[in-house]
């Protein structure tokens, strides 16, 4: 009776633990795959930052393949142990259908891992196409000013809310794709400060003007990095100005291009730069803080 409890009680877990993993993970991921992660992370990408880019990169790549084998060999051994110690009871009789409907959700979550992770890069690469760096946001803005309209940019902002919305939702829930390395030149983070930039700029110099999704872009970056960067127990002091990836650029530059290209601007060059650090403060710190972390920010040997 012992073993048969025994058995039973690994199956529960291995059940339990995949059920909550792949298809409710109500916002946060299992204790299982997050300890796996972290286990291997720790350790990677300790050792990667010693490393040359060429060897650095393909080593970092495998924290996350290398997390969700592990808990699906996990869960697969845990239900072969559970009916191995049932081997006296009837229910060691479906150990063909536990075994083949786990393969089925380890499948089920690589395909929802690699679709998660095709729509986050697939924005960040048309983007790609116009800017490679945060201080490109100016000439984005101007260019839109310049050959669109106000709707156009509305447009923009409200693709890339709800683009921030998903990320947010699913690198918390699935902690393994903050750790995939970006397929692109521009990684996902410097996409998000460069696109909240134009948003911070606009708000900043003409609020009356700027269209609906402005602040809604804003305010859902601002929760989306800081969230991902507590995800990664990254903790911030107090910064009162940012200018990560806009060190060369003047704002008083910034303000006469915006204008030309048309932009109404409401604000004064120096109340419109208070208020571009107050937003660019809550949001560019922690983009910088988590490429950090994760060793975005090591150029080439």
């Amino acid at each position: 009776m012992v073993t048969a409890l025994l058995g039973g009680v690994l199956l529960v877990a291995a059940w339990v633990s995949m059920l909550l993993t792949v298809f409710t993970p109500r916002g946060r991921p299992s204790r299982l795959i997050r300890g796996t992660l972290r286990a291997y992370a720790s350790t990677i990408v300790a050792l990667a930052g010693r490393l040359p880019r060429r060897i650095r990169e393909p080593l970092l790549d495998l924290n996350a393949p290398l997390a969700i084998f592990t808990v699906g060999a996990l869960w697969l051994g845990a239900s072969r142990t559970g009916f191995a110690l049932l081997s006296e009871t009837p229910l060691q009789r479906i150990e063909w259908l536990s075994t083949g409907l786990l393969l089925v959700a380890i499948a089920a979550y690589l395909l929802r891992f690699m679709e998660a992770y095709g729509r986050r890069e697939r924005l960040v690469a048309r983007l790609a196409g116009s800017v490679c760096r945060p201080r490109d946001a100016d000439a984005l803005l101007a260019a839109f000013l310049r050959t669109g309209t106000r709707d156009h940019l509305d447009t923009l902002f409200s693709e890339w809310t709800g683009w921030m919305t998903e990320v947010e939702s699913t690198h918390v829930a699935h902690p393994t794709l903050t750790f995939r390395r970006p397929s692109g030149e521009l990684d996902w983070l410097k996409a998000a400060v460069i696109v909240l930039d134009v948003a911070a700029l606009t708000e900043s110099l003409a609020p009356a003007w700027a269209p609906a999704h402005t602040r809604a872009l804003l305010d859902t970056g601002t929760r989306c990095l800081q969230r991902l960067a507590s995800e990664l127990c990254i903790r911030l002091p107090p910064i009162t100005v940012s200018l990560q990836g806009r060190e060369e650029r003047n704002f008083s530059d910034t303000v006469r291009l915006a204008s030309e290209a048309g932009l109404p601007t409401e604000r004064d060059t120096h109340a419109a730069w208070a208020v571009f650090q107050e937003l660019r403060t809550g949001y560019a710190p922690h983009a910088y803080a988590i490429e950090s972390r994760l060793h975005y920010d090591l150029e080439e040997d």
